[in-house]
This record gives C-alpha cells, structure tokens and sequence, in this order.
C-alpha cells in the first residue's frame, strides 16, 4: 500500500507541481474510494478537468504535461478573485505514458472550459454540463450502477443534492460521496488571532465564504440516512491535521506568480526545472505517506462515505 502511495505521490506532484499541497493530499483523497469499482453505467458527478480521475484509475502523463498547461493566471490579482484554472485553449493536449485502466460513462460539470480540458483525456464517453445547484439532476431514476463525487458540499442544499443522486441511483447501486465538515480551515481560524485581516484573506482566497455545505459528520450521516442511502463505510480522507495545514498555506498565496513565471521559460528550462521541483517536494512529502493519525471521524475535517442504494 506505502508502494502504491509513493507512486501516486509522484504522478500528482508531477500533475500539480506548483501547488505541490496538492500533490500531497491527493494520493490520500485516491486511497479513500479505492474500492469503489467503477460497474457501468457509471457516472463522475462534478468531473472538473478530469485530470484527478485519470491518475486514480492508473493514468500516468508524460513529464511535460501538468494541471498548468491552460489557466488565466495573468487575469489573477488578490483584490480581483478569478478561477485561475477555468481556461481552456486550443493548444491544449493532454499527453500519457499509460491510459487510465477504464472508462467511466458519465462525466458533468458546471464549466465548460473544464469540460473542454476533460475531453482530452477520452476518459469519458459522455460530458454533461450541469450546475448542481439546478435539480433535478439531467439523468433517469434508478440509472447508475456507480457514483462518485468530491463536491456535493460546494451546492446551498446538500440535502436535495443527495436525495437527488438516490433518485439516480440503480437499486443496489454504490455511491462514494466525499463531504466537507467545519474542520476544514481550521488553521485559518487559529491564524486570525495573529494575522492581519489582509493577510488572511490571501490565504482563505474567499474558500469559506464560497463553501456553504459545510457540516459535521453527524448531520451528514443524517443527509445520506434521510435520502435513503444504506451507510457502508466512513473514512476521514486525512490521517493528520499536518497535512490540512499544509494545504491550506502552501504556495496557494504565489501560485498565480509561479504559473506566469514557468509560462515564460522555453520548453526544456521549464522542464529541467519541473523535474528538480518534483524531486524536492517528493522528498519532503514522503514521510508523510506514512504518518499517524489525529484525526477521528467526528473532527475529520474531510469525509468519504461509501453508500449503498
């Protein structure tokens, strides 16, 4: 298993090597739902670029290729809040080693840009563009045989979000739903009491004002239970509270500066760079594969639940 985490550790460095915290976290949001086994017809419900998924089903990319090869990170300013990575353009190409393992039947998302960028990866047979705050969800009753999604948090009503996705759901269908609680940022409130207003609002990049669906993990036991779901299993995603301090600093701060300055290298300086980068942090973030935990379900700041219709 630490051999499996190494391995995605790498390719999601690799992928997100100048937000390397997300390299970091993401081999644990992988580990989460390994066992989900994608039956069709089988849907990603907020897909994003895809990029994610790819890796988490055994893709591997060409060295050269990353998560900042298309962003409007220029457009980007601390007192003019734009989506960095809702850019799509005409040169981008997605680039493998290996392909992922399958292909999922269904992918949505509300951006079309992301969409865009997901369809380069031939990961998905079909791409919706859907708001999930809009429900009905654009799908049958009892279609899919699996389900997953990292975002029904990011909607005003989670609740309606999920009786929706049972509505969806085949009987005996699985669903693996990750959720955010109110632990999320926690190190943002500690930071309050030492840092200045400006300073913090750097580094929140206004996350929690724009993520409402936060609840604990006895209100969310209570959504899916409501909406019909059998509970399978609950896992916190992050073993330890290090790696969501981590993530919540990093180099979120200067990482608009970082993409502009890697964009203006020529291909073989930015690469001899990227790779040394790579090396760096895979360094530092290895031992971390391995750490205790803090976390317990009722202060996880980040929940997996495996469902069952």
């Amino acid at each position: 298993m630490t051999d499996s985490l190494e391995l995605k550790l790498r390719n999601f460095l690799n992928l997100y090597w100048l937000r390397p915290e997300n390299g970091l976290i993401t081999p644990f949001k992988s580990k989460a739902f390994e066992n989900l086994k994608f039956e069709s017809p089988s849907l990603d419900l907020s897909c994003g670029d895809g990029l994610f998924m790819a890796i988490h089903l055994g893709a591997i990319f060409e060295n050269d290729f990353d998560y900042f090869k298309s962003t409007k990170a220029k457009d980007f300013s601390h007192d003019k809040m734009v989506d960095i990575f809702d850019d799509f353009n005409e040169n981008y190409n997605v680039e493998f080693v290996k392909r992922p393992k399958i292909k999922i039947d269904y992918g949505s998302d509300w951006k079309q840009a992301l969409l865009d960028k997901a369809e380069k990866l031939d990961l998905y047979k079909k791409l919706v563009l859907h708001d999930n705050n809009q429900l009905p969800l654009p799908f049958e009753d009892n279609y899919f045989k699996t389900i997953y999604s990292n975002s029904v948090y990011w909607v005003k009503q989670p609740e309606k979000l999920v009786s929706d996705i049972y509505r969806i759901t085949s009987p005996g269908g699985m669903c693996s739903l990750e959720v955010l609680t109110p632990h999320r940022y926690e190190i943002l409130y500690q930071l309050e009491k030492v840092l200045s207003p400006t300073a913090i609002s750097i580094l929140d990049r206004k996350r929690r004002e724009n993520t409402p669906g936060l609840k604990e993990l006895s209100e969310w036991k209570e959504i899916m239970q409501n909406a019909g779901f059998e509970i399978v299993e609950i896992k916190s995603v992050y073993p330890h509270k290090i790696l969501m301090d981590i993530w919540n600093i990093g180099l979120r701060p200067i990482s608009h500066l970082l993409i502009q300055m890697s964009d203006s290298l020529e291909s073989e300086k930015r690469q001899k760079i990227k790779q040394e980068w790579v090396e760096i942090f895979y360094e530092l973030f290895k031992p971390l594969l391995t750490i205790g935990e803090s976390y317990s379900l009722e202060n996880a700041p980040y929940l997996s639940f495996l469902l069952k219709k």
